[in-house]
């Protein structure tokens, strides 16, 4: 495992493409969040205790329901990379006959690549307070913005994994980072669209159906205050803990898809 580790901190070190990935995902953030800072007054909305204008700031807009996670996406391409690299240059058998235990590569791979992307969110979001500091009139910093601050870096990592899983199980990089990108941005608000309509001229149940689109959940659970936010729409929404759990049974089926495949397929 020890081998297996330097080995994947190595690689992931001397790859143009970490840093490229990397600087996107934090300099877009900061880019939203001072974006919001300096357009937002707070002084005209104080009597709104509900909305949390400090976290919208730090969590780059993400805790708001109109603008998406745009760290997750580089984060889900890192993610790609780590595993589709080995498949598109061919390095894949070579890795395994210098480190033959599968199971210890992939943990590897996904220990060291969180890591990654722990740092970088933690980056973000410390940049993104001090923004909120240094432009916000009258930032409030308190325990609530605890909630958002976690789903969001949850929601990062969960994008990464599901990247570099999906990699496993294409066995190819550019379809990994299609499938990580088309499913959240493509097919669930589609899939959303069609179950609400039909709900909406049919059966509230089957809109109800809307709150098992993993992506869209894990959005939510981000979302600050949860209940305004969460709020919108014609059909009953799942709280902010089943939310979380939808979008992490999402990701985990999808991450053990991924160690099967590496495992048990040939090389």
């Amino acid at each position: 495992m020890i081998g297996a580790l330097r080995y994947e901190w190595v690689r992931i070190r001397t790859i143009a493409s970490s840093y490229w990935m990397t600087a996107l995902a934090i300099v877009l953030s900061v880019a939203v969040a001072l974006l919001i800072a300096l357009l937002t007054n707070v002084n005209e909305m104080q009597d709104l205790d509900v909305v949390q204008f400090t976290s919208w700031v730090i969590t780059a807009g993400a805790s708001f329901s109109g603008i998406p996670v745009l760290a997750s996406a580089f984060f889900a391409v890192m993610g790609a990379m780590a595993m589709g690299h080995e498949y598109r240059y061919g390095t894949n058998k070579a890795t395994l006959t210098a480190l033959p235990d599968r199971i210890a590569v992939y943990a590897a791979k996904s220990v060291v690549l969180v890591t990654w992307v722990s740092a970088a969110v933690a980056g973000i979001l410390l940049i993104d307070a001090a923004v909120a500091a240094l432009f916000l009139s009258h930032p409030h910093f308190s325990t609530d913005a605890i909630r958002p601050l976690l789903n969001y870096w949850g929601y990062c990592v969960g994008f990464a994994l599901a990247g570099l899983s999906l990699a496993a199980i294409f066995r190819n990089q550019t379809g990994a980072i299609v499938a990580v990108l088309v499913w959240p941005y493509v097919i669930e608000p589609i899939t959303y669209g069609v179950l609400g309509a039909i709900g909406q001229r049919s059966s509230h149940t089957l809109g109800t159906l809307t709150n098992l689109l993993p992506t869209s959940a894990g959005r939510r659970s981000i979302f600050d205050p949860y209940d305004l936010m969460a709020g919108y729409g014609v059909f009953d929404t799942w709280g902010v803990g089943a939310s979380t759990l939808v979008f992490w049974v999402a990701v985990l089926s999808v991450v053990g898809g991924g160690v099967a495949s590496f495992v048990l397929r040939d090389a």
